[in-house]
Parts: C-alpha cells; sequence; structure tokens
C-alpha cells in the first residue's frame, strides 16, 4: 500500500458478509427460475434452477434478455443492502488512493453508497477508458461484469454477451486494455473473487495473461481444491513460480476492516511521531515511547480521529494516504498524553473533560470553527484547533444560533486554539 501498488479483487464473497448478506449467485439462480415457472413457464427444466448462466442464456437466444430476464426477473430488490466493514475499506482506499485501484464483479453498487456516506462522490467504471477519466478523482473503481444502478441491460449474465453483445464486448475489451497496463507488477489482494460462473473466470485470467503480478493475496473461506476447480487458470497464475502467493481462509470483510485499521493507526502514528521532536524540545527529556502508540479502536472510530487530523468535518471524506504539516497537531496530542489523558474514541478524557483535537494548520479558529458547524460537537467539552490562530474574530452569526434555539443550537464546546487550550487545561 505505502508503494502505491496494491490493487483489489472483489467478487461476491464481499458483499455475503453481514449486514450486506447479498445473495450468492445459486441463491439468484434459484429466485430467477422460481419468477420464471410461476410467470412464464411452469414446464422449464428444474436442473436450470442452480444453473443461473443456462438459465440466462435461453432468454439470450430469444432476444429477451434485457427486456424481460435482466427486468423481469432478476431480483434486483436483493441487492438493496446496507454497506459492509469490507465495502467501508475499499471505499476508503479508494478515496485517500491507498489503492491503485479495485477490479469488482458485483453489480450492487455497496462500495459508491459508503463512499457517499462519507460526502465523497466515487463513481464507479464500467470500462476501461471509463477507469482512465476516473483515475483524476480518485483510484478508480471498474466493475467490468455491469452495475445494478447503470445501463442495468447491459450486465453480464453468460457467456454468448461476450461476443454476440456489442455493447458487453466493446466493454471488455476496453477491460482488458486497462487490466493489462494497470496490473502488471501489482500486489493482488483477492477477496471472494473466485466465481461460480466459468466464464467470469476465464475473461478474468485472459485479461491478465502476461501481468506478472508480485504477489496474489487470496482471502476466500473455501478449501483449496475447491478455488482450483473452480478456476484452474487463476490458480495457476497465482501459483507462478515468481508470484508470491497466500491463501488467506478467513472472511473478506474482516481482513479489509483489519488492513484499514492498519492504514488509519499507521496514519495516526505518523502524527503523533510529527509532534515528538517539539515536545523533547520544550522537555529536554526522551518521549515516552508510550505516548507515540496510536489508538486501539474500531475502524470506524480511527476513521473519525483521522477526519480531525486532516481537519475536515463529518460531512467531507478524508482523503489523504499521509498526513501533511502536523507538527503543532502531533504536539498537542502528545502534551494531553503527557498530561495523563485517556484516549477515547473522539479524542482525550482529561481529569473528566471530554477533549478533541483538530488540525487547524494555516487557518483562523473561527473558520475551522465554522467550518466544522454541521458537526454535532457537544460530545466534547474542549476542542483544540492545532495550528489555527485566533484573532477574536466572531464564527458565522446566521448560522450561530442561541441557547435553547431548537432549529440552531449554540455549540457546547469551546474552541481554543494551542496556547489557550494549554493554559485552559493546564498541559
Amino acid at each position: 500500500m505505502e508503494a502505491g501498488r496494491l490493487v483489489i479483487l472483489c467478487g461476491a464473497g464481499l458483499s455475503m458478509a453481514p449486514p450486506s448478506s447479498l445473495p450468492s449467485a445459486w441463491s439468484v439462480a434459484a429466485s430467477c427460475y422460481d419468477r420464471y415457472v410461476m410467470s412464464i413457464d411452469p414446464a422449464c427444466p428444474p436442473e436450470l434452477r442452480g444453473d443461473l448462466e443456462a438459465l440466462a442464456e435461453i432468454f439470450a437466444r430469444d432476444d429477451t434478455l434485457g427486456s424481460v430476464f435482466i427486468e423481469a426477473l432478476v431480483p434486483w430488490e436483493s441487492f438493496v443492502r446496507p454497506p459492509n466493514a469490507g465495502h467501508a475499506a475499499v471505499a476508503d482506499f479508494l478515496i485517500t488512493r491507498m489503492a491503485a485501484g479495485a477490479v469488482s464483479a458485483n453489480y450492487d453498487n455497496l462500495i459508491e453508497r459508503r463512499a457517499q456516506d462519507y460526502g465523497f462522490d466515487l463513481a464507479a467504471s464500467l470500462d476501461g477508458d471509463e477507469a482512465t477519466v476516473r483515475a483524476r478523482k480518485h483510484a478508480p473503481l471498474l466493475k467490468f461484469h455491469g452495475c445494478s444502478v447503470r445501463e442495468r441491460r447491459a450486465t453480464v449474465w453468460t457467456a454468448s454477451q461476450l461476443t454476440e453483445d456489442g455493447v458487453v464486448a466493446a466493454r471488455i475489451a476496453k477491460t482488458k486494455t486497462w487490466m493489462a497496463a494497470n496490473l502488471r507488477e501489482k500486489d493482488l489482494l483477492v477477496v471472494g473473487f473466485w466465481s461460480d460462473w466459468s466464464y467470469l473466470n476465464a475473461v478474468l485470467a485472459e485479461a491478465m495473461t502476461g501481468v506478472a503480478p508480485l504477489s496474489v493475496t487470496l482471502v476466500d473461506l473455501a478449501g483449496e481444491d475447491v478455488l482450483q476447480a473452480k478456476a484452474p487458470e487463476l490458480w495457476t497464475l497465482a501459483n507462478s513460480g515468481n508470484v508470491r502467493f497466500a491463501h488467506v481462509r478467513r472472511s473478506g470483510a474482516e481482513v479489509l476492516d483489519e488492513l484499514r485499521r492498519a492504514f488509519s493507526q499507521g496514519y495516526l502514528r505518523k502524527v503523533l511521531h510529527a509532534g515528538r521532536a517539539a515536545l523533547e524540545r520544550e522537555t529536554g527529556a526522551a518521549c515516552e515511547p508510550t505516548w507515540l502508540d496510536p489508538p486501539d479502536l474500531g475502524s470506524e472510530d480511527l476513521y473519525g480521529l483521522r477526519r480531525d487530523a486532516e481537519g475536515v468535518p463529518a460531512t467531507a471524506a478524508a482523503t489523504l494516504r499521509n498526513p501533511g504539516h502536523s507538527e503543532v497537531l502531533g504536539y498537542a496530542h502528545l502534551l494531553l498524553r503527557r498530561a495523563g489523558a485517556v484516549q477515547t474514541s473522539i479524542g482525550y478524557d482529561l481529569a473528566g473533560r471530554r477533549v478533541r483535537v483538530v488540525n487547524g494548520s494555516g487557518t483562523l479558529l473561527q473558520t475551522t470553527q465554522d467550518r466544522f458547524r454541521e458537526t454535532p460537537f457537544d460530545v466534547a467539552d474542549v476542542v483544540v484547533c492545532a495550528g489555527a490562530i485566533d484573532v477574536g474574530l466572531p464564527v458565522n452569526l446566521v448560522r450561530e444560533g442561541r441557547p435553547g434555539d431548537i432549529i440552531r443550537p449554540g455549540a457546547s464546546a469551546a474552541w481554543l486554539d494551542l496556547p489557550a487550550a494549554r493554559q485552559e487545561l493546564g498541559v
């Protein structure tokens, strides 16, 4: 990740984890079959109930794949579920460019939805050309299998579409070109991707010919014999002599969340180390090693602390892969830790007072406070705006509110620059 080489390949296994709990390919096939038998053809062979591709091919031959199968039989409502921790991790990695990109075989838009929850406009790409354009704003999310909310009739359900559907064939061709250029000599994290659909495995294997990844980490609960039988070409690629291969038999969402926690802790560790020299100059003594340890919190709490360290409110996403100029910010954290403050999910508890630390570097205190106006800071008693300058200007009077105003109550926290906070808190 630090070298910019991580590419995530994710499939159905990612979205099957709770609370998303999206259906497997077999479940989708059964639902389509049951609807088909009930409303169209009661004599449909029962062996098709577990074979989604064969069932879809019936409609492809009749030129009704889009109008009937995709629009009337596919249970799209089953794809509308809450994102899980794995989706949050992928969204975070793409926004911050900690991942060079992600390739998904999933129709759902749960990664994009989670990014939107964070306040970021992350747009998926349906082919390699779109992915190249999207790379200007964030690391691309390439959904070569199609998307439930974009061009639904062009989603891929059967092998014949790859050659006979002009739109799908052109999209796949552009995707192969992009993958050949962007997956070469990367470290691939494969999460729940080994598909039940052999034609998708074949497409991926063909696209990755000559890619020569440096490593492949496969996260899948299935055993090696099952994975090898499903996708022999991909298994051969992953186990090539020049590729470091690891098979992790755990939930993909759990592994991604763990990786995200490590990234966030690394980010916050860099913030703390940035203030070390200033503290040691002031005290004339070495900084206690434990003061430099990042918080041991859940991924969402760590994400909130990264937002504060970046100086962005809860209505905007954290976008930095590394902290910017953060000497004063790290120094403020270390002052609180030296004073015995106890880490909490929002900052610190210091002698019963709830303290939050926000990066205000290069801004006026009032400007930063106004930017955070829509963020509920009633969870803190004091907000230390590290690096900001207090020149005595009022914050936005229109948005300030009044005590007792149920429409827009005033902020309960005291906003202080670092010198005033040191005096107020005795640090």
